[in-house]
């Protein structure tokens, strides 16, 4: 992994797509897109690409190199990348948040499709969620794209936890879903008459795995409910073992979520399938050794 700069001075020989942020050297997008340009026998080699804040300056540098292809975008530039593209897909206008860089004849055009990944992890527990209430926990750009994605399953609100709800800089509503922000002193009652919970804060990640943003006394009221944490790293979390011994209608964790964007990423760039069956099997094998 080298820093953005870096990267510019001794670009690779061929082809390639690369993710940035500050930090990814955790980042397991190489791994699973490098599988995927070696399935479809693609000449181009994926790259984590450290940017702190102060080298955000060069991205037009690496924007202009000869083998540039595409980008994924990840904390905390999803934001600041929206200023130098030429077009952004309206979802991710109104999310507030570009994590995919597509090169096109047309220019440089910016997706989400972090709100692809919640779509796809949910889908499948659609008739369970049309009409009901969303509790998302957390606020940030995690939180704003999965509440975009509640649209396709005919959610009527999000109710959105933040620790400072007053100053979180919400919309009223996110891709015309209903928002409500709340303060977790309302997080039970908010829990009892939802269909849906969805944590996007990073309580119960690698290596504090013992977190989580619901507390002993909310978790009988997790039962019966659709609940998502989009952390893939454990691949079971506190959160969703409550969820589990709670009688939670679905458990779902973020590796389905992490594919499902990478997969979305990948038809951008390239107009071909993900092997996400192989991807999965290569990101348990690499938590396994976590």
């Amino acid at each position: 992994m080298k820093q953005l700069q870096d990267f510019v001075h001794t670009p690779p020989p061929g082809p390639f797509y690369a993710v940035i942020g500050h930090p990814v050297a955790h980042s397991k997008s190489p791994l699973i897109h490098n599988i995927a340009l070696q399935h479809h026998r693609i000449p181009a080699v994926y790259y984590a690409v450290d940017t702190p804040s102060d080298a955000f300056a060069w991205i037009g540098k690496l924007f202009g190199l000869q083998g540039f292809r595409g980008l994924n975008v990840t904390i905390p530039h999803k934001s600041r990348i929206m200023e130098p593209l030429d077009l952004i897909d309206p979802v991710a206008l109104e999310v507030g948040a570009v994590n995919t860089v597509h090169l096109h004849r047309n220019g440089l055009i910016g997706y989400n499709t972090d709100v692809t990944g919640f779509e796809e992890s949910l889908r499948e527990h659609a008739l369970l969620l049309t009409g009901g209430r969303a509790v998302i926990l957390g606020s940030g750009g995690a939180a704003r794209a999965a509440a975009a994605s509640l649209k396709t399953f005919g959610m009527h609100e999000a109710l959105v936890f933040s620790r400072n709800p007053a100053s979180a800089g919400w919309p009223e509503s996110l891709n015309g879903v209903p928002v409500r922000m709340m303060a977790y002193e309302q997080l039970q009652s908010a829990l009892s008459e939802s269909a849906l919970i969805i944590n996007t804060t990073p309580l119960g990640m690698h290596p504090y795995t013992k977190a989580s943003p619901v507390s002993e006394p909310q978790i009988p009221f997790l039962k019966d409910k659709v609940c998502m944490d989009a952390i893939y790293n454990p691949q079971e979390t506190a959160f969703m073992k409550q969820a589990r011994s709670a009688g939670a209608r679905a458990v779902i964790g973020g590796l389905t979520m992490f594919i499902a964007q990478a997969a979305a990423s990948f038809r951008i760039w390239t107009g071909k399938t993900f092997p996400g069956e192989k991807a999965a099997r290569a990101m348990m094998e690499e938590l396994g050794n976590v």
